[in-house]
């Protein structure tokens, strides 16, 4: 959220070609794809915050994210979505709503969150502890 409110405060145009290749890896059914490109547009987030901290303590985080998605991806009624949520967060940005950025990105990471820990659920019967703490520091 901190990271939006800051890259919205500069009117940060992201690269609309981060749109492209999410929602082509989408199309394609393509996880690890979708997970790239998901990592990329929140990396050009971090970024664009001109906070080179940002970046560097989420990145540590990813490591175990990117699991989670690996394993909720398979089947998520997300894919979609959540590049539209995507654009709305980098139209918000470039506008320099930081109010209106920030409410979407917070939307999106307790959506994401939420998503993750039921399909970890529903995949092992309980949700693995460690990730989900994870998951919860990163997206707060």
């Amino acid at each position: 959220a901190l990271a939006v409110r800051l890259a919205a405060e500069r009117r940060t145009r992201l690269d609309p070609a981060l749109f492209v290749r999410g929602r082509a890896a989408v199309a394609r059914g393509d996880v690890k794809g979708m997970i790239e490109a998901d990592l990329a547009f929140h990396r050009a987030l971090y970024q664009a915050s001109d906070n080179p901290l940002i970046e560097q303590s989420a990145l540590l985080h990813w490591h175990h994210i990117r699991r989670a998605m690996g394993e909720t991806l398979q089947t998520s009624a997300l894919r979609e979505p959540v590049w539209d949520e995507h654009e709305a967060i980098a139209q918000a940005v470039a506008e320099g709503d930081a109010e209106r950025a920030e409410q979407i990105m917070r939307g999106h990471n307790d959506r994401a969150s939420r998503h993750l820990d039921h399909g970890l659920q529903a995949r092992s019967g309980r949700a693995d502890e460690t990730v989900t703490a994870t998951l919860n520091s990163v997206v707060r």
